[in-house]
């Protein structure tokens, strides 16, 4: 994991591992309010029905543990990088894969770009996930995302 870590540190993915992917989308809110919700993991589950539990040990900053459950799968995560209001980066361990989330979002007036890019790796990756799956699960947190950022 310290490779791992060390890339995350960066808000940089590992782009040899086996699954790797990224997307955009513009979201019409204020980077500050997509930035809060982001941050808010706790929250997650509100708004990402994928996500069915969040627990954070301590603060929000860099070294913060915290466990997830999504879908069927339970992560165990170290949050790499915290800028707010501009970026997030964690790695995580679960069924034997090894993975990055970073999020970036840049400021465009009253709209905001956000992104999210996940590298997936392990000796089993390819039976425990597949690219479509990886791909899928980022295009659905972008839109959550955006939709709740713009209803509220």
């Amino acid at each position: 994991m310290k490779k791992l870590n060390a890339l995350a540190q960066k808000g940089q993915i590992n782009e040899n591992a086996g699954i790797r992917d990224s997307h955009s989308a513009i979201i019409n809110a204020d980077i500050e309010k997509v930035w809060d919700i982001l941050v808010d993991m706790e929250n997650w589950p509100k708004w990402n029905p994928e996500v069915k539990k969040v627990t954070l040990f301590g603060e929000l900053a860099e070294g913060a543990k915290f466990q997830w459950v999504q879908g069927r799968t339970h992560g165990n995560s170290e949050i790499q990088h915290v800028k707010k209001p501009t970026s997030l980066a964690w790695t995580s361990k679960a069924k034997l894969v090894k993975r990055i989330y970073v999020w970036t979002l840049e400021s465009d007036e009253n709209q905001t770009i956000a992104t999210i890019s996940a590298s997936f790796q392990g000796t089993f990756v390819v039976l425990v996930e597949n690219h479509q799956k990886v791909y899928n699960e980022l295009l659905n947190w972008l839109e959550l995302l955006k939709q709740e950022a713009e209803e509220k």
